[in-house]
C-alpha cells in the first residue's frame, strides 16, 4: 500500500483533493483508480515511504474476540446468501461502530480491487483478523470454501473466548484474596497498630516479646511505607518489561506458575484446551499435521508449552507418529497422548482432539465453580492466624495492665 496526493474534478464538476492509500506502486495505476467513476485527475503524486510510515504509525486497539467473531459470522452469512465479498466488506464497514475499523475495511476493499487476495489484504490488519483466521481464510480461498472458513473461524474464536474467560475467572478470586489480605495487613500495621502502641507507651505498660515484634514491624512499615509501595510498583514494572522482552524470563515464570498447585492446574487446563481446540480446527480445515503443529507453536504464549511443541515438531520431522511425538515431550498428560493414539489409528484425529478440548473446557468450568470453596478454608486459616497474632499482641499488654490494677 502506498500514499498518493491528488487533485481531481468529480463527475459533478466538484474539485476534490486529498491523500489516498492505494495498493499500487506507479502513478498511472493510481490515476486509473481515481478516474474509475468518471472523474478527471489534475494532479497525482506518490508520497515518500517515510510519509507513509508516519501516517500509518498509530496504536491500533485490538478488537475483542467477541467482536472479531461477530464480524466473521456476519461476513460468512452474507457470503452464503450469494453476496459478493467486496459488498460484504462494504456492509461490514458501514455497520461498524468503530470508525477506524470501517476505514480498515475500506482499505481492504481497495486492495482487493487492486488485485490482492482477501487474505493478503487482511494480513495487514491483525488487530481485526488474528493469525488463526488469516490461515483459515487462505485455506478457504484455495478450496473455494471461504464462507465455511469464516464460520469455522467465528466459532473457533467464540470457543477460545470461553476458555480465556474461564481462565481469567478462575485466577481472579485468588488474586483478589491475595490483594485484599495484603491491603488489610498494611492498613492494620500502618494505621491501627501504631495508635494502640502509642497508648501503651503513654501508660508505660510493659510489653511482651510478641507485642515488641509486632511493634517493630509496624514502625518499619511506617518508616519505609513510601519505599515499600515504590518497590512493589518497580517490581511489577520490571516483571512486565522483562516478560515482554526476555524469553528466558517468560519461560522461568511460566515454569514456576505451572509448579504451583492451583495456578498450575488452571494454566495447564487452559493451554491444553487451547492447543487441542486449535489443532482440531486446523486439521478439519485440511492443513497437514507438521504445519499445524508449527502454527500451534507460534500461537501459544506459554513458553514451556511452546518449547514442548517445538520438540513435537522435530519428532514429526524425523518421521515419528503423532501420539509418540506428544508422549516424548513429557508435559502432555497420558489422557491426551492416549486419545491422540486412538485418533491416529482410527483416522478420527480431529474428532478426538475436539473431545479432548471439550474435556479440558469442562475441567476449567469445574475449577471455576469450586475454586472459591477450595480457597475459603485456606484463607480463613491464614488470615485468622495473622490477625490472631496481631490481636494477641495488642491484648496481652492490656491484660497485664488490668492484672496489675486488680492487684493494687
Amino acid at each position: 500500500m502506498n500514499y498518493f496526493k491528488y487533485k481531481l474534478i468529480s463527475p459533478t464538476g466538484e474539485l476534490l483533493s486529498g491523500i489516498v492509500k492505494l495498493p499500487y506502486k506507479d502513478v498511472m495505476s493510481a490515476i486509473s483508480h481515481l478516474e474509475r467513476d468518471g472523474g478527471i485527475t489534475i494532479y497525482v503524486k506518490k508520497r515518500t515511504r517515510l510519509f507513509g510510515k508516519l501516517v500509518s504509525f498509530r496504536l491500533r486497539k485490538k478488537l475483542s474476540r467477541s467482536s472479531q467473531a461477530e464480524i466473521l459470522s456476519n461476513i460468512s452469512l452474507m457470503l452464503r446468501t450469494g453476496v459478493p465479498l467486496t459488498t460484504a466488506l462494504e456492509e461490514t464497514a458501514v455497520s461498524s461502530e468503530v470508525p477506524e475499523v470501517g476505514r480498515n475495511f475500506n482499505d481492504m476493499i481497495i486492495s482487493i480491487q487492486g488485485g490482492a487476495t482477501f487474505s493478503e489484504a487482511a494480513d495487514n490488519y491483525r488487530h481485526i483478523f488474528p493469525e488463526t483466521v488469516i490461515y483459515l481464510i487462505r485455506i478457504g480461498e484455495e478450496t473455494g470454501k471461504l464462507s465455511e472458513m469464516f464460520k469455522d473461524a467465528s466459532d473457533h474464536l467464540k470457543r477460545i473466548q470461553n476458555i480465556v474467560s474461564d481462565t481469567k475467572q478462575a485466577l481472579l478470586y485468588p488474586s483478589f484474596v491475595f490483594f485484599a489480605m495484603s491491603a488489610g495487613f498494611l492498613f492494620w500495621f500502618y494505621y491501627v497498630v501504631p495508635k494502640i502502641l502509642t497508648l501503651f507507651k503513654e501508660m508505660d505498660v510493659s510489653l511482651p516479646p510478641i507485642t515488641i515484634y509486632v511493634m517493630n514491624i509496624s514502625y518499619f512499615i511506617q518508616d519505609y511505607f513510601v519505599y515499600i509501595l515504590s518497590g512493589m510498583v518497580l517490581i511489577i514494572f520490571f516483571i512486565l518489561i522483562a516478560r515482554k522482552h526476555s524469553r528466558r524470563f517468560r519461560k522461568s515464570i511460566d515454569a514456576l506458575l505451572l509448579k504451583i498447585p492451583l495456578s498450575g492446574n488452571i494454566i495447564s487446563a487452559s493451554v491444553l484446551a487451547f492447543i487441542t481446540e486449535y489443532f482440531s480446527l486446523l486439521i478439519n480445515a485440511g492443513m497437514d499435521i507438521l504445519q499445524s503443529v508449527t502454527i500451534l507453536k507460534e500461537s501459544i504464549k506459554n513458553e514451556v508449552y511452546r518449547e514442548k511443541l517445538g520438540e513435537v515438531r522435530e519428532s514429526l520431522r524425523r518421521g515419528e507418529g503423532i501420539a509418540d511425538s506428544f508422549k516424548a515431550a513429557v508435559i502432555f498428560p497420558v489422557f491426551v497422548t492416549r486419545m491422540l493414539s486412538i485418533g491416529e489409528m482410527s483416522g478420527t484425529l480431529s474428532e478426538q482432539l475436539a473431545y479432548i478440548a471439550e474435556e479440558y473446557k469442562n475441567k476449567l468450568n469445574i475449577i471455576v465453580a469450586t475454586i472459591g470453596k477450595a480457597l475459603e478454608p485456606v484463607v480463613l486459616v491464614v488470615a485468622g492466624t495473622m490477625f490472631a497474632i496481631i490481636i494477641g499482641a495488642l491484648l496481652l499488654p492490656i491484660y497485664d495492665l488490668v492484672s496489675q490494677l486488680s492487684v493494687r
